[in-house]
Formats: structure tokens, C-alpha cells, sequence
């Protein structure tokens, strides 16, 4: 089963290829280069903490979507769980 690790930059991708962006289109709204997204969305770079909530709030989506398609236990032990 995949973990946070390996579907997060995934979704961050599809989320903001979804919303029709660039790679330098999510980076201005978070303040950081397209290179630096870049290296996010390929998994050169892991997404730190502090940089959830603001990805969040870029792409306009909870935590739970990010995560979606990672381990449902490891989900689960860091509490985010979809709330529908």
C-alpha cells in the first residue's frame, strides 16, 4: 500500500494540473519557484510540515484529498480521515 510519502506529490500534481496551472503558476501562490515545485511533484524534495496547510490553501483542498490513495492505517494513525 502506498504511504503519505508516495501519493502527495502526486495529488499536488493533479490538483494543480486540474486547475489548468504550471508548475510557476502554484509556486507564485505559494511564494516559491517552479523548480521547487517541480522537485516536490517528481519526489526529489519532500513536502515539510509547515508547507501542508499553505499547499493546502494554494490548491484550495483539505489534507484528506492530498492524501488520498495512502495507506488507510497510516492515514488513519495521523487523523485524516475524509469527513463526508
Amino acid at each position: 500500500m502506498p504511504t503519505l510519502t508516495d501519493v502527495l506529490p502526486r495529488n499536488v500534481a493533479a490538483e494543480r494540473a486540474r486547475r489548468g496551472w504550471l508548475q510557476k503558476d502554484l509556486g507564485r501562490r505559494l511564494g516559491w519557484s517552479g523548480t521547487k515545485v517541480s522537485e516536490l511533484e517528481t519526489g526529489a524534495r519532500r513536502v515539510q510540515v509547515d508547507e501542508l496547510g499553505p499547499l493546502c490553501k494554494a490548491l484550495g483542498v483539505p489534507l484528506w484529498k492530498l492524501a488520498e490513495g495512502a495507506d488507510p492505517e497510516e492515514l488513519e494513525a495521523l487523523g485524516l480521515t475524509p469527513h463526508r
